[in-house]
């Protein structure tokens, strides 16, 4: 790399990368938009390639959302998938998916926020 991984644009960044190396344990969370990661999710992996390799080992977790079933979820997560791939070493400890909640306030009839509160006491 012709950075030495650092990263050319100088902002916050630099704070959360090096956060993320020192983490143990990682929770990726992001709703699904048009069969896809969001946005900030993609732009957070994508600025985190100056130094993919020196992430570390993780434990990693996803809490993923979608207006539709776990089908369009399980269709999104490519690039998360490719990037955690590329951990040093990782272990996927859990997964937490919010199906068919298009529409404000139909989280709380599913049981998921008891499995994230759960997950969470756990680590």
């Amino acid at each position: 790399m012709k950075n030495d991984g650092v990263c050319v644009l100088k902002d916050d960044m630099q704070e959360l990368i090096e956060l993320f190396k020192k983490a143990d344990v990682v929770v990726f969370a992001t709703p699904v938009y048009f069969y896809g990661i969001s946005a900030p999710m993609k732009t957070f992996i994508d600025r985190m390639y100056p130094i993919w390799t020196a992430l570390g080992s993780k434990e990693i977790y996803y809490i993923v959302s979608a207006g539709l079933g776990e089908d369009i979820i399980n269709r999104s997560l490519g690039d998360l998938d490719g990037f955690v791939e590329h951990l040093q070493s990782y272990e996927l400890k859990g997964r937490i998916y919010a199906t068919n909640v298009m529409d404000a306030g139909k989280v709380k009839d599913q049981p998921i926020l008891e499995q994230a509160f759960q997950m969470g006491y756990d680590l």
